[in-house]
């Protein structure tokens, strides 16, 4: 059965943190895959100031009839070391091709 897809990505100044939660979502049922990318440099105004971080950017295909249950595991054990959580529309897969 094919489901409908979305994306599930945000950053963390962690590459242990990124790796951990790849191999910890990669082996639910909802999700299809995670990619891993960074560094990436973030540049950002806070409290008046700017800053420079270093961060990776995790990306998951998730179902989108998973993707409420991905979402809440995030935030219930690592929602204070995840940033700019975000869920794409579903995904429309052009290439066809091994899964």
């Amino acid at each position: 059965m094919d489901h409908e897809h979305v994306v599930v990505s945000f950053t963390t100044d962690s590459k242990q943190l990124a790796d951990t939660m790849a191999a910890e979502v990669a082996s639910t049922e909802c999700t299809c895959c995670a990619q891993i990318e960074g560094p990436i440099r973030r540049v950002h105004r806070w409290h008046g100031h700017r800053h420079a971080t270093e961060q990776w950017r995790v990306e998951i295909e998730a179902t989108a009839d998973g993707v409420d249950a991905l979402v809440d595991q995030i935030n219930a054990h690592h929602g204070n070391e995840v940033h700019d959580l975000r869920v794409t529309e579903p995904v429309h897969h052009l290439a066809t091709g091994p899964r």
